[in-house]
């Protein structure tokens, strides 16, 4: 059942970007962010939306900036070391905060963020990615 793109809320944009970046883990290299896309709308129903695809292909391409960002103020913890849930949240969160345009403002992103974690994540996740994500909005300059 294909969704009409006005019925999609951010929230739920938010939690199929969410889904769809914590695949990331499970495939190969050779994998194409749009080959995911693809695949993951033809076997999960994910609606069409340019703000799913925006995120998505977004994160994919700024992956490696993203992860050092989360890595530069998570107190030492590797990103392996995240849990995939925790970190799928807290990518789409840094994308918004630092590359989506236009931007988000940045309590409306660690707010939704830590959200999410309450909803998907495990417990102690939500504190761990709200001040990880105040930290990178503080040291980027966003503004509320």
């Amino acid at each position: 059942m294909k969704v009409n793109l006005l019925m999609v809320s951010r929230r739920s944009a938010r939690e199929a970007v969410i889904g769809l970046v914590f695949e990331l883990g499970f495939h190969s290299s050779e994998d194409t962010a749009e080959e995911i896309l693809a695949t993951a709308r033809a076997e999960r129903e994910i609606p069409e939306d340019s703000y799913i695809d925006t995120c998505f292909l977004g994160i994919c391409g700024k992956l490696s900036e993203i992860d050092s960002e989360i890595e530069k103020h998570s107190c030492g913890w590797r990103v392996e070391r995240i849990s995939r849930v925790s970190l799928a949240v807290l990518r789409l969160a840094v994308f918004e905060l630092l590359y989506a345009e236009p931007r988000l403002p940045y309590s409306i992103a660690i707010n939704e963020a830590v959200e999410l974690c309450k909803q998907y994540a495990e417990d102690g996740s939500a504190s761990f990615v709200n001040g990880v994500l105040n930290s990178i909005a503080k040291s980027n300059g966003c503004e509320a």
